[in-house]
């Protein structure tokens, strides 16, 4: 009984993949985007460390529906059905149950085919720590997983997913208001002055409606397609599932363009969020939340005195990026 469970979870799984590329289409809006001009603007959101969500499979559907802008400010709109939802969450409900989500949602790393530009400065200063701040400098930017991190121009960290494809937060791309940034060209492994694969301009962002138009911070978070691969990979991501991660970005107070990083025990809050108490700051929104093996578990969006908190990576978070890839 337990084996047909599973079969028929698993072929569900991939019905939905099928059914939600009929349903999941990004059809194009008569309003243009209103753009916000302007790079390093982003400080993140006020914290909300409150725990709350969508009760229901419609409002969660409503939550999950996309908008996407490309360059030149022409929009698309993408929505799921309820019926498609709830028959997705169910079988993952099962497939979770069964300790199997872990491998069914998951996508390894692909080493990077590109080597970094030659004649480039390397800034290589060393930043003394304070008792109070725990994050480390990283000089060596060129290497895996730090290669696939770089930094977004509008004040933001995104993480390579996809060989053109960055991860990062809902509010890296919109302000939850209506409206979109306009600087977010990517230079992977930003390191001071130096930008080793240079800098890939954007051709689409995608985020959430409920982040776009309510600013939600329950499905903050967003993905940046690229003019081309900057160095053809990218690394590991996967469903959240506990344990000790790391935070990599770019804050603002630190040098200009410098790496930093910190780590320690997350915990998940509810369905939608996990928090920790490591150390980070603004720029370092959009930051992948990596596990020891670094795999990216979540993304980073808020912090406050007492903690920071990010995205979740659930099943429907992956299978959602995944179906916003396949449309890019």
């Amino acid at each position: 009984m337990k084996k047909n469970m599973i079969c028929l979870s698993i072929v569900s799984l991939f019905s939905f993949g099928v059914y939600a590329n009929e349903v999941v289409q990004f059809t194009e809006m008569d309003q243009k985007a209103n753009f916000i001009e302007g790079v390093n603007l982003i400080h993140g959101p006020e914290s909300d460390n409150s725990v709350s969500g969508a009760d229901s499979v419609a409002q969660r559907a409503q939550a999950m529906s996309a908008v996407a802008v490309n360059r030149d400010g022409t929009q698309y709109q993408a929505r799921i059905s309820e019926e498609t939802l709830a028959a997705f969450e169910q079988a993952a409900q099962i497939l979770h149950q069964q300790g199997l989500d872990d491998s069914l949602f998951y996508t390894p790393e692909k080493a990077a085919t590109k080597a970094p530009l030659n004649g480039r400065k390397r800034d290589i200063q060393n930043v003394v720590i304070g008792s109070e701040d725990s994050r480390t400098r990283v000089n060596n930017t060129t290497s895996a997983p730090y290669k696939y991190i770089g930094r977004i121009a509008i004040g933001c960290t995104g993480t390579l997913i996809g060989e053109k494809y960055v991860l990062t937060a809902g509010h890296c791309v919109s302000n939850g208001s209506g409206s979109w940034y306009k600087e977010l060209d990517f230079s992977a492994g930003q390191n001071g002055s130096s930008k080793p694969w240079g800098t890939t301009s954007w051709k689409t962002a995608v985020t959430t409606s409920a982040w776009l138009n309510s600013g939600d911070s329950n499905n903050d978070y967003a993905l940046i397609v690229l003019d081309e691969a900057p160095n053809g990979g990218y690394a590991s991501w996967g469903v959240y599932s506990g344990g000790s991660h790391e935070v990599t970005g770019y804050p603002g107070d630190k040098p200009f363009g410098t790496m930093w990083t910190d780590s320690g025990s997350t915990t998940a809050v509810s369905d939608y969020r996990i928090c920790y108490t490591f150390d980070t700051a603004g720029g370092e929104s959009g930051s992948a939340i990596r596990d020891s093996g670094n795999v990216i578990r979540g993304i980073h969006t808020t912090g406050s005195t007492s903690r920071n908190c990010g995205t979740r990576l659930t099943s429907s978070v992956y299978s959602t990026l995944k179906q916003w890839m396949s449309s890019y």
